[in-house]
């Protein structure tokens, strides 16, 4: 066993041998076969678990003081190695040691000034983690250069023979060589050419590409969807599984919806109802370890864009034969969920069924039912009762959550509406009606039932886990500091408490803006093996079971089920899906982060796109962040923007982060104080936008800068002067004083938008 191996040369004082000496030494001692000692030797360098020095004298890292860490740096130069269990440590620039971001690196503690400020420097690279980047073409005469859209990596040399036809401004998708990324030089080859730069179409494949998404699928997925039947033999299945053809079953979907996964109906008897939520069973056509499964794991999720969808699964499937499309034959999976008269579950069952949705309702149609529309319930006269029964269970089931302690936050999602063309027409808010409460209502209810089906089995849980008490303590500190009282408690075990402040700034200017930083005080809800509740919904049980044609862990669920109802022994059950589970909740967990990450991107980007046309323009928004750096500015469309530090009026401020606060002797900025600005400048390929004050001149402190380049007004006259030169000693001076160095901040402003990522998926 490897880590044995530490044990030996720990135990032995086989320290500081070559590689030679240390095998023969290993080999006396294990009697392992001199192939399997320097392999596993080999592996352990490879890993960073021994450290090899400049004379070939092998050493634990550990007992050297080095530590294993996944780099990121910063655009400015510096980084933070992150390890788990412990603070970041701070890199400086100069202390890079060539790592690139996202390497894993051995880092070395070089100062420690207290447990949560600590600094260090790259001993060495233990692993490359870019292999592939995107970037911009610039041709030459005999070798042309890429610049890479990530601005922390440098240029990239491309010689002629490897530019495949790539030309001047080309987006294109670059392999690095390896070999030369422990050079000053980095080479490559492209392997894809995306498009002219800024282009809509090229700028988003840029972005799925930096992303590593695959939007094609492999030659052997493609055959076995293909191979797939293209309906279903209701005369095969119908004494085989629960048969619910009969049932008014119906789905309901946006208007633009192409996959629909679940369906609902509802049943009436002597003592109440039965609720039915049907879902798709894809694991009946997605078998374990085929290639459509195999791809379904590694892509984890489908991603959406406002645009289209990179999907889990093959159309043939997702479109086809998993999807609940009206009028066909489909075979599901069912949760059945008796209630009294009260709507209070009193029994649930989970059976293989088969379906035929009679109709494929939206939520503006079931929007419409609600307000009375008589052209609409005329339409749907044969579920029109049914729906408002449904109405009133999905209140009960809401009611019920709410009185559990469920957070529940009133916030709207910028919408991206474009033409056929691709261009963007608007972007605009849209809340989350009634309707979609209801679905989401039953879905939620449904995931708990199954998570509590599972009992021992294993399993894949969507886990919230509780907010970390120093979050909890500075957001108490922050809503105290902006008159908002609260009985938030370090040990974060209280969803209701945090309920109470929602409650308490709903219709509020504030509302908007202090749920966003509700949310980051809290943890990213995932995937996990064990059963760990979940805080936002305030339920001990919750899982992902009803998203199987876009959700991996819904499949590997659906499997798990099918197992046991297909007679599986429990104890084989658990053998066969320990080691899966376990794996899969890591993967999707990875998986959602990374398609959350690139749906960000390509939302910021059109964003920023559509803001080009709107510079020099006016508007009224709202303070949604403050850092030292600047002031965030969110318009009521949705759309945020950044005014820089610099270029504030005049004053002698102080950046208080306790209060998110910017202030002088006579401005004041705060979280939530409304502002009129001015659309200054637009950097799609960053994805940020600039935003000035309205009415309010450039101050003079932006010439001290660079004072060869200052306008001959701003020296006029000797008052000015000195202006200007107090201004500078007193940013000078603010900038000692600011609760957290920009050097050190990890908040740059592109840190900073990616933590207003659309609320947690529940």
């Amino acid at each position: 066993m490897e880590a044995d191996y530490i044990t030996l040369i720990r135990n032995e004082k086989l320290m500081y041998l070559n590689f030679e000496t240390l095998t023969r030494e290993i080999k006396k001692l294990t009697g392992e076969n001199i192939k399997q000692v320097k392999d596993k030797i080999n592996n352990l360098i490879l890993d960073g678990t021994l450290f090899v020095d400049e004379r070939g004298r092998i050493s634990i890292s550990r007992d050297r003081g080095y530590i294993k860490a996944r780099l990121t740096l910063n655009k400015k130069g510096y980084g933070f190695a992150s390890v788990t269990n412990r603070p970041d440590i701070f890199i400086p620039a100069n202390a890079i040691n060539g790592a690139f971001d996202g390497d894993d690196v051995l880092v070395e503690i070089t100062n420690l000034k207290s447990d949560e400020e600590i600094e260090g420097k790259i001993i060495k690279v233990i692993s490359r983690n870019t292999t592939h980047v995107v970037g911009t073409f610039i041709e030459g005469k005999s070798k042309s250069v890429v610049f890479p859209d990530d601005t922390k990596l440098p240029q990239i040399r491309i010689f002629k023979n490897d530019a495949r036809g790539a030309h001047n401004n080309d987006k294109v998708y670059v392999e690095i060589n390896p070999a030369s990324l422990d050079t000053k030089t980095l080479t490559g080859r492209v392997v894809e050419v995306l498009g002219q730069a800024n282009t809509m179409k090229a700028e988003q494949l840029s972005i799925i590409r930096s992303f590593k998404l695959k939007d094609q699928f492999e030659k052997d997925t493609l055959n076995e969807a293909k191979s797939i039947e293209k309906s279903v033999d209701y005369l095969k299945y119908k004494n085989k599984r629960a048969d619910y053809t009969s049932h008014n079953s119906f789905t309901i979907d946006g208007e633009d919806a192409r996959d629909f996964d679940d369906a609902i109906s509802l049943t009436h008897n002597e003592n109440g109802c039965v609720l039915y939520v049907h879902i798709a069973d894809v694991s009946h056509y997605v078998k374990e370890n085929s290639a459509l499964d195999k791809e379904a794991y590694a892509r984890g999720t489908s991603v959406y864009f406002p645009n289209h969808v990179i999907p889990m699964l093959p159309k043939e499937l997702s479109n086809g034969i998993c999807s609940l499309n009206e009028n066909e034959y489909r075979l599901t999976l069912t949760v059945k969920m008796e209630l009294d008269k009260q709507y209070n579950l009193v029994n649930s069952a989970i059976v293989e069924s088969i379906i035929k949705s009679k109709h494929r309702m939206t939520y503006t149609e079931i929007t419409k039912i609600f307000d009375g529309d008589p052209l609409v319930i005329e339409k749907y006269a044969d579920l029109y009762k049914d729906i408002l029964t449904m109405r009133e269970i999905a209140n009960k089931f809401k009611a019920d959550r709410l009185k559990q302690g469920e957070i529940r936050f009133n916030l709207p999602e910028p919408f991206i509406l474009e033409n056929n063309e691709g261009e963007i027409v608007s972007i605009e808010k849209r809340m989350q009606d009634e309707a979609h409460e209801l679905i989401e209502s039953f879905m939620v209810k449904a995931n708990e039932v199954v998570a509590h089906w599972a009992g021992d089995l294993p399993f894949v849980y969507r886990v919230h886990e509780k907010p970390d008490s120093d979050k909890v303590a500075k957001l108490s500190d922050l809503l105290a500091g902006l008159g908002i009282a609260n009985q938030l408690k370090t040990n974060g075990d209280q969803p209701a408490a945090y309920q109470q402040i929602v409650d308490k700034i709903a219709g509020t200017p504030k509302e908007k803006i202090l749920s966003y930083l509700i949310l980051r005080s809290m943890m990213k809800a995932r995937y996990a093996p064990t059963c760990l509740g979940h805080f936002g919904l305030a339920l001990t049980h919750y899982c992902h079971f009803t998203s199987p044609i876009r959700r991996y862990p819904d499949l590997l669920i659906h499997r798990i089920i099918k197992s046991v109802l297909s007679g599986m022994p429990k104890e084989e059950v658990k053998v066969h899906f320990a080691d899966v589970v376990d794996r899969a909740s890591i993967q999707a967990s990875d998986t959602e982060k990374n398609a959350d990450e690139a749906e960000r991107e390509v939302d910021d980007y059109k964003k920023a796109v559509y803001m080009q046309k709107f510079l020099g323009s006016e508007f009224e928004g709202i303070i949604s962040g403050v850092q030292e750096f600047g002031i965030f500015v969110e318009l009521d469309n949705g759309i945020e923007g950044m005014i820089k530090t610099d270029d504030l009026p005049m004053d002698e401020y102080i950046y208080d982060e306790d209060k998110m606060s910017i202030y002088g002797k006579m401005h004041h900025y705060t979280i939530g104080d409304t502002v009129r600005v001015v659309v200054a400048n637009v950097n799609t390929l960053a994805r940020q936008i600039d935003f000035d004050l309205a009415g309010v001149e450039k101050p003079l402190k932006n010439y001290i800068i660079n004072k060869n380049k200052a306008s001959k007004k701003a020296w006029d006259t000797k008052e000015n002067s000195k202006n200007l030169l107090k201004n500078k000693k007193i940013n000078q001076k603010n900038s000692k004083k600011s609760k957290i160095s920009s050097k050190k901040s990890k908040n740059s402003a592109k840190e900073y938008y990616k933590t207003k990522s659309k609320h947690k998926k529940r």
